[in-house]
């Protein structure tokens, strides 16, 4: 009635105006424009999807979308946390402090974009004891209040259950009865690829577990384990050659010796976890790729199959995800006499220069992932060149790459012409960089027409040469020492954890040395000594780049503990008398690498869906293994006369 009144007092002016003939113009205002309103940022959870998987057990992962917008935040990076609350205590997420909930976890938003952003987060119902029965899945975001002065708070959360809109939740049920599962996520072989010997090089009858220490393929697996009553398992290999499928060996650190399945431990939920494995392939197995190999083709292949087994008394939730399947290329070493091309690979020259002593030093150690032995004896020559060299660890991680030479020429010239050299070396890499850490070699070339010994001795460390020595002399008695003791940053990187970025710097520490003895008399040229001895651990500083948040890194971890002891004599003083020379070479290694635990930590602020902020740990583990690669081994051991 108001309403009506105010309308017809109203009416006779408004037509008074419309109609008064002394105005035939009319004019009509523009009203005045409302001041704009300011915008200010602003984040919202607007959705989450309940899964098409609705029963989940603890130690269970859970993949949820979920839906957020934003607004003047396209570059701010933000954590959503996750939380599993009994249905008929959801109202505690708004009204205690501490809601009788369960963290899932926290998922990381790298950079925000501006209106609705559809995401998906991979979480994880704890390892504890959880009540069977109907849960809400609710969540926060900006956990850490990493935005400031946020235009509404209120719409950060999971809301609206008092009015059944569940919207902002996900439903699902909890069965509280025991859950474990392991996982392959990922199996690799060194640096991708596998050599192996020649028809010729290695017996190949032989079955069961071969009976060398000498590796055939080195790589690691990286598993994952669910749920906290299953720790251990067993992983075993085919190798698969022409679709047949062959038992492959696995080295037993501790133990001398290899065996057809290895044993792992996960010490860690949730994360995937690093086992380095060592394989031997018996002649059998040998036999096999030598037959199968085509040595006209660019693509020989085979395959390995790693298969994870459960030993434990329950039952795997999914077997499905235990068997990786990879391919690796592979080749043999074909020729029994050192091609130039390979000598110049390694930077050896080639069999026709008797003048090189002054580069003997630059052989010190292999440039690639090499593993073979290469002997050629004709009436005019011997040639016995032998080179290791694999990948121990993750690239990604921490690696190493040692390496070692040993070389030995005779000829049939006047008087007599021998050449021994023998070396070894480091390659260090951390997180996809890598560094020529220490390398060392010596070499002498003992000519009887001149009667003369040319030699060569050469150690380097981070590039910096630290012994450089060369000459050509009658006789020679000198021995070369050399240690390093320090801590050196190498190499930096960025990790995430949860949602602070954390700056890793990282290095080496421990001990590196040389010690050999050059000796040359009577036309008997010698090489003798621990030619490399080294015990380094990694070295890491980390740093916090959020300001909220602290932590750093754990640490210890053997990179690699060596020692490449090498003895190697050639003798020409009955070349004239006797058309013959001696010699003889003795070499032996032991290695140890890639042992310990490596991790990063950090502490942030989390929000409980109430009143409370208490700090939060999160953890990155990047290595913890025990040290598979531990073995001694004898690499050559040869004595004997060349005649011509």
């Amino acid at each position: 009635m108001m309403r009506s009144k105010y309308l017809a007092l109203a009416m006779p002016l408004l037509l008074t105006a419309c109609f008064d003939s002394s105005d035939s113009n009319i004019e009509i205002a523009d009203p005045t424009p409302p001041a704009e309103a300011t915008q200010v940022p602003n984040v919202a959870l607007t959705e989450i999807k309940t899964p098409a998987q609705t029963l989940y057990q603890p130690g269970q992962p859970i993949s949820l979308e979920f839906s957020i917008e934003s607004t003047l935040l396209d570059t701010q990076h933000i954590g959503v946390t996750f939380m599993a609350i009994p249905k008929e205590k959801v109202a505690q997420l708004e009204t205690e402090d501490q809601p009788e909930g369960f963290n899932l976890g926290t998922h990381y938003i790298e950079q925000l974009q501006s209106g609705v952003q559809n995401l998906s987060a991979t979480l994880m119902f704890p390892n504890e004891q959880m009540p069977s029965g109907e849960f809400l899945i609710a969540a926060y975001v900006d956990s850490a209040k990493i935005v400031p002065n946020e235009a509404e708070l209120s719409d950060n959360r999971s809301r609206g259950h008092d009015s059944n809109d569940l919207t902002t939740y996900a439903a699902v049920t909890v069965d509280a009865a025991h859950f474990h599962d392991f996982v392959l996520d990922r199996a690799v072989v060194g640096d991708g690829f596998a050599m192996f010997p020649d028809i010729g090089q290695r017996e190949t009858t032989s079955e069961g577990q071969p009976n060398q220490k000498r590796s055939d393929i080195i790589g690691h697996l990286d598993a994952s384990k669910f749920g906290n009553t299953a720790n251990v398992a067993e992983v075993t290999a085919e190798i698969i050659v022409d679709e047949q499928s062959y038992t492959a060996h696995f080295w037993q650190e501790g133990k001398d010796h290899y065996a057809e399945k290895m044993h792992i431990s996960f010490s860690q939920f949730e994360q995937s976890h690093y086992f380095p494995y060592d394989i031997a392939i018996n002649g059998v197995l040998l036999h096999k790729i030598q037959q199968a190999f085509d040595p006209n083709s660019s693509d020989n292949t085979l395959q390995i199959r790693f298969t994870l087994h459960d030993t434990s008394e329950f039952e795997e939730a999914n077997t499905n995800n235990n068997t990786l399947t990879i391919d690796v290329p592979y080749s043999l070493y074909q020729d029994t006499t050192p091609s130039d091309e390979l000598l110049a690979k390694h930077n050896l020259p080639s069999l026709s220069d008797n003048n090189a002593a002054n580069r003997a030093s630059r052989s010190a150690a292999p440039t690639q992932d090499l593993s073979l032995t290469l002997s050629q004896q004709t009436d005019e020559q011997f040639v016995l060149l032998d080179l290791f060299g694999n990948t121990y660890g993750d690239k990604s991680k921490v690696a190493v790459v040692p390496s070692f030479l040993s070389l030995i020429i005779l000829k049939a010239t006047d008087g007599g012409y021998a050449w021994a050299s023998t070396g070894g070396g480091f390659d260090l890499y951390m997180f996809d960089d890598s560094v020529d850490l220490f390398s060392a070699g010596a070499s002498g070339i003992a000519d009887g027409a001149n009667g003369t010994l040319s030699y060569a001795m050469g150690v380097s460390f981070l590039g910096n040469s630290l012994i450089a020595d060369s000459d050509s002399v009658t006789a020679l008695d000198e021995s070369y020492t050399h240690d390093w003791s320090e801590e050196q940053k190498l190499f930096s990187a960025t990790f995430t954890i949860a949602i602070v970025p954390v700056s890793v710097s990282a290095g080496v520490k421990g001990e590196v040395g040389v010690g050999t003895e050059l000796k040359y008399e009577e036309q008997r040229f010698s090489i003798g000594g621990d030619v490399l001895t080294a015990s380094l651990d990694a070295y890491a500083t980390a740093g916090i780049d959020l300001l909220i948040a602290s932590g750093g890194i754990g640490i210890d971890f053997l990179i690699i503990s060596e020692t490449l002891s090498a003895t190697a004599y050639t003798d020409i003083s009955k070349a004239i008398s006797d058309s013959e020379i001696s010699y003889g070479i003795d070499i032996s290694n032991h290695m140890k690498a890639i042992e310990g635990e490596l991790y990063l930590w950090v502490k942030y602020p989390g929000y409980e869906f109430c009143c409370s902020f208490p700090t939060k740990t999160a953890t990155k583990t990047l290595y913890d293994t025990g040290a598979l690669y531990n073995k001694t081994w004898q690499m050559l051991d040869y004595s004997d006369s060349f005649k011509f």
